[in-house]
């Protein structure tokens, strides 16, 4: 039984060090946060090949949220960025990715979310598609300075087999705004949703 020991030890010193890789940027960024002295976070990848694909990612504040999925198998190319900054009351976030997959099955969930979007009446831009193939451009930043000062841009153009569904709405309950396209075949498409109340 004592032989066993040095390997669980090890295991667990490696568990905790890919915790750390993975999420110690994102601990110091919310501790930066917490003593208003903001942060910046940076990260970028590269991927190809095939096999199974799982990628989930969320960024929370009081003034931001961005959070998503997409799972699949097949073969698949990604280049993609994000950059997260703060100070004060200004937060920004910045996405970009280039996406190429086919040979098999890709699905996603995406949201972007403004909740201080004209005092607090909020806004969202949502995405999911369930794909056989897709070549797909997209950006998007986020960005609120406090108040009436916020603003969202979401462009993409892709090519794809499947289902396609984006979403952007306005408020709540009876007073929501919402428009809403789906596609579900083979498409061409480009879209370029923006929101800005900085000016209202």
């Amino acid at each position: 039984m004592k032989g066993y020991l040095p390997g669980r030890l090890v295991l667990v010193l490696a568990a905790v060090l890919a915790l750390a890789l993975a999420f110690g940027p994102l601990c110091f960024a919310q501790a930066a946060d917490n003593g208003n002295r903001g942060f910046l976070f940076d990260e970028s990848s590269t991927v190809s090949g095939s096999g199974d694909v799982s990628i989930k990612g969320s960024f929370n504040d009081y003034a931001v949220a961005s959070k998503g999925w997409m799972k699949g198998s097949g073969s698949i190319r990604l280049e993609s960025l994000r950059n997260m900054n703060k100070t004060g009351l200004k937060v920004g976030l910045t996405q970009k990715s280039d996406l190429v997959f086919g040979g098999g099955q890709l699905k996603n969930r995406k949201k972007m979310e403004l909740p201080l979007f004209q005092k607090g009446i909020g806004a969202t831009v949502s995405e999911r598609f369930n794909l056989s193939h897709v070549d797909k451009n997209e950006s998007s930043f986020i960005r609120s300075r406090g108040g009436n000062s916020n603003f969202m841009v979401f462009d993409t153009a892709l090519a794809f087999e499947g289902l396609w569904d984006i979403k952007n709405t306005r408020g709540f309950s009876i007073n929501m705004n919402k428009s809403e396209e789906l596609y579900k075949g083979s498409f061409q498409a480009q879209k370029k949703i923006q929101l800005d109340d900085s000016s209202v």
